[in-house]
């Protein structure tokens, strides 16, 4: 009997120390399964204020931010399920302590079913800080975040050989707003991400869809009836009807036919289209049911995409930009089409599915290609003559496209000075001090940068103020309006001006009659571009610009 009281406590003391070494952790701390410390060990009085023997017998909860106690309670109850837990973040807010946000592994052993092992560590940078986490750190807020934490979690998977499992999670059917009063619904629904939280992988992998949607990304441990179970019971907590219906579907993110990359991709723009597609209807059983339909049809379009560039209907057409004052061609943009049978198309649908999918990077790449070809030939063009081509926001965001775009520009030194860039702002640019050090880098070379559409989106101000560029392409939306409305034309030439006292030249687009031109003249625009001086063609070796007009009134 002594000897087998004696191997119980080694194996007792074998598994804390085996717990505590699985995390390398500052702190390890055994619960029973109420939550009370039976034990704890290492570091407690810098962590918790407090030694060792005083944590025993306490209650976990004691120790935790009151706003993440439902966040442990799933926690706990994912360690009892799967068998253990990686550092997931947690806010920690002891008695009389400085609060902190640890990271927080967790075991359970089979042989020991009621005892749950957490180790702790002060989670990085978080010293002396008594705020709780930022929930955006753990919760992305719309589609788009989601669709990228989907992407970056599936890389990362990718990375360490693990599998990954993304589950949307409907409650629109629910009427929160018509069972709950706000209060109660808000906590409500913070009681649902807590839970997310707790099961998604790294504790930071949930997003919020729309309106009472959510996806999380987990691993196989997680069942899509477990998560509509466990949200039920959330929920009638909250509403005592049961009324509250809860649906989950989980799509399982493999495609043997598609590369990782085209399968991050495709993932993000099919959340991106039905959410958008959808509307106030989007459903998730719309989304999940439809799905692998959904990305065949992707890939069918990829496919089509990467032949239509390929082939030799894709071509290069060419529109002059001209000086308004002196009177002749200062370069051409270079502009997409498709050839077929004696006519030109404009590619528009397949450009914004690249922009969309997230390929708009090999659509540029070739035709950057293409313009140094032409450059190179000089039997399109005129001899001398310089060429803008565009780049997608998205195309300078990715560190790829930049490393193959700056590797062709060294192989292409002698005709650099004659090729020039328009930045355009379909997509919009999140780090604008990288794209502006990409863009130096650019005209270190000796090409020329150009914002394109100006005043088009809503970053308009922000590029001017962090881009340093040569030339700004005032989208032609402007020069209708100061024809249409009385503040117009002033604003124009506040642009204009605003781009003199920096430095930087102007473009005036849709220049359709003699009455444009001469309204770009005055307000101070230097270069004008449109059908007035020229369509845009394939060959324009032999382009000549007809005779200024006569004065215009304006």
């Amino acid at each position: 009997m002594v000897q087998d009281a004696q191997t119980a406590r080694l194996k007792e003391q074998r598994d804390r120390f085996i717990a505590f070494a699985f995390a390398g952790a500052e702190v390890l701390i055994e619960l029973n399964k109420d939550g009370v410390i039976l034990y704890a060990a290492g570091t407690t009085g810098a962590l918790f204020g407090m030694d060792a023997g005083s944590m025993v017998g306490r209650p976990l909860y004691d120790l935790i931010d009151i706003g993440e106690q439902v966040l442990v309670d799933e926690l706990l109850r994912r360690i009892a399920s799967a068998g253990r837990l990686d550092r997931v973040s947690v806010t920690f807010r002891p008695p009389g302590h400085a609060a902190f946000r640890g990271m927080v592994s967790g075991i359970a052993f089979p042989e020991r079913p009621n005892q749950r092992y957490l180790t702790v560590s002060r989670a990085h940078g978080s010293a002396g800080s008594a705020d709780r986490p930022d929930e955006g750190e753990a919760v992305a807020r719309n589609s788009a975040d989601f669709a990228i934490m989907a992407e970056r979690r599936m890389k990362e998977a990718q990375q360490f050989g693990e599998e990954v499992q993304m589950t949307l999670i409907d409650l629109a059917d629910a009427r929160l707003d018509e069972r709950l009063d706000p209060e109660t619904a808000e906590k409500f629904v913070h009681g649902v991400e807590s839970y997310l939280r707790a099961w998604s992988v790294g504790g930071n992998s949930i997003g919020v869809l729309e309106n009472n949607r959510f996806g999380i990304i987990h691993d196989k441990t997680l069942a899509p009836g477990q998560m509509e179970s466990r949200i039920s019971e959330i929920a009638s907590l909250f509403d005592a009807s049961g009324g509250i219906e809860v649906k989950a579907s989980t799509l399982h993110l493999d495609r043997g036919t598609l590369s990782q990359e085209d399968l991050s991709k495709a993932l993000v723009y099919t959340i991106n289209q039905y959410v958008q597609q959808g509307g106030e209807s989007f459903a998730v059983q719309s989304l999940t049911e439809s799905y692998s339909a959904a990305l065949d049809e992707t890939l069918v379009k990829v496919n089509a995409f990467r032949q239509t560039i390929a082939s030799d209907n894709f071509v290069l057409v060419y529109q002059p930009i001209v000086d308004l004052r002196a009177w002749q061609v200062h370069h051409y943009e270079a502009l997409a089409r498709m050839m077929q049978g004696d006519r030109l198309f404009l590619p528009a649908h397949f450009i914004g599915f690249a922009e969309d999918f997230g390929v708009v990077n090999e659509l540029d790449l070739l035709v950057v290609r293409k313009a140094i070809e032409t450059l190179r030939a000089s039997t399109l063009l005129r001899r001398k003559a310089e060429v803008a081509v565009n780049l997608s926001g998205r195309s300078l965001s990715s560190d790829g496209f930049v490393q193959q775009l700056l590797l062709l520009l060294v192989e292409s030194r002698d005709i650099l000075p004659r090729l020039m860039f328009e930045v355009t702002e379909s997509a919009e640019l999140r780090d604008l001090d990288r794209a502006n050090r990409v863009l130096q880098k650019l005209r270190s070379f000796g090409c020329q940068i150009s914002i394109d559409d100006f005043g088009a989106g809503a970053a308009a101000f922000q590029y001017l103020k962090a881009l340093q560029v040569d030339y700004v392409k005032i989208d032609g939306s402007y020069i209708l309006d100061a024809f249409k409305t009385r503040h117009g034309k002033p604003f124009l030439k506040a642009i204009a001006t605003l781009c003199q006292d920096m430095g930087i030249q102007t473009i005036g687009e849709m220049v359709e009659d003699a009455r444009t031109m001469w309204l770009l003249r005055d307000v101070g625009v230097q270069y004008g571009q449109g059908y007035f001086f020229g369509r845009p063609m394939p060959d324009v070796s032999e382009f000549t610009l007809k005779a200024r007009p006569e004065t215009a009134t304006v």
